[in-house]
């Protein structure tokens, strides 16, 4: 196999958005964009959970990626992927474009999803911001400790509140977030992510009735103080807030890891920056997104791909080692190292200082 550039895939959303998807792929707006195009599903075998259940990335050579790794699991994933979870790739990446503040909502984490969704995999995210309007924001985390009655009544009223509850803090490109599960957020509009997940679409929306979402769909087809309570209620310390921000833009070397070390147990994300040195990666199954520069993406099999600024790449894991050369820079995007399938996989739990309940410190 050899890497492949992916095409745009920008499902229909509720929200609004999709423009600075177009002008960092170096596309035209079509006469016929609709301005409900906020997200570029990249390598995606994941399915929107509503608004029509798209969301499935295509192959230049047509069919699915879906189907294509289906077909050669071994081959896209690799022995050491396939031995930990299977033939699934355990990852989802975007490039999301927030052309109007998102909802406050909040995902669920693994034993939530296990439980009610029937799924192995819940919604940790994390953030690397590509570009950001001057004076652009996100939201992370109650400033104070919430009861459940608290929560409820803040959703019945559907009003500001909600947001106002939230730590709010300005964002420019390079600055990276990890969002655990459970955790409420937004995103502000003028903010250009790119941004990996678990591979679900598990939303639960505290804010939905001026985003025009059916209230069952933001409940994921659960009851709704069921649905509610995977949602963290706890205020988020300054100290433990700090501990989910970093820089993914600042390095020296030619790879780093561009997230906090706690993602390594959702994913993983390293910037390949050739400028300093050949960048040189062993082989795996990953999902490349170029920020910067023009250059080539060499495989240890004899491939050699052109690669720039606005493309977006996969790689299977039977390309062999990968070697970037150029005055380009790219952040590889890859699945977790993770367990054995045989075991349940990690969370983010309730003792391990990200999300510690009986921590009342609110951030500054």
């Amino acid at each position: 196999m050899m890497p492949i550039v992916l095409p745009r895939n920008t499902p229909r959303r509720f929200y609004r958005g999709g423009r600075k998807i177009l002008a960092w792929r170096g596309e035209a707006v079509p006469d016929t964009f609709d301005d409900h195009r906020p997200e570029d599903w990249l390598a995606s075998t994941t399915r929107l959970f509503a608004e029509g259940g798209d969301g499935l990335a295509l192959l230049p050579g047509g069919g699915t990626l879906a189907a294509a790794l289906a077909a050669d699991p071994a081959g896209w994933l690799g022995p050491a992927h396939m031995r930990r979870y299977a033939a699934d790739p355990g990852l989802l990446v975007k490039l999301l474009d927030a052309g109007e503040r998102l909802p406050v909502h909040a995902h669920p984490d693994r034993r939530f999803a296990a439980r009610h969704l029937h799924s192995r995999h819940g919604k940790t995210e994390a953030w690397m911001v590509l570009d950001a309007d001057p004076d652009a924001r996100v939201w992370l985390g109650f400033r104070s400790p919430m009861s459940s009655a608290e929560v409820a009544d803040l959703v019945e009223a559907q009003d500001h509140r909600l947001l106002q509850a939230l730590h709010e803090f300005r964002v420019s490109r390079g600055d990276a977030v990890l969002v655990p599960a459970g955790q409420p957020h937004a995103v502000g509009a003028g903010v250009f992510l790119l941004e990996l997940q678990e591979p679900t679409d598990f939303s639960v929306m505290l804010e939905h009735a001026r985003f025009g979402i059916h209230e069952d769909d933001a409940w994921l087809g659960l009851d709704p103080d069921v649905a509610q309570s995977c949602v963290d209620h706890a205020a988020l310390s300054h100290q433990r807030l700090s501990r989910l921000r970093s820089r993914w833009d600042t390095g020296w070397t030619a790879v780093q890891s561009a997230l906090p070390a706690k993602a390594d147990e959702f994913f993983r994300a390293d910037v390949l920056d050739a400028r300093f040195a050949d960048a040189e990666v062993e082989a795996g199954f990953s999902v490349l997104v170029v920020p910067d520069g023009t250059g080539e993406l060499a495989t240890s099999t004899g491939g050699r791909l052109p690669v720039h600024a606005g493309q977006t790449v996969v790689t299977p894991y039977s390309c062999g080692d990968l070697t970037l050369t150029g005055e380009v820079r790219a952040v590889r995007c890859r699945p977790a190292a993770g367990p054995d399938s045989r075991t349940d996989p990690p969370a983010l739990r309730k003792d391990d200082g990200d999300t510690n309940p009986s921590d009342s410190e609110a951030a500054t």
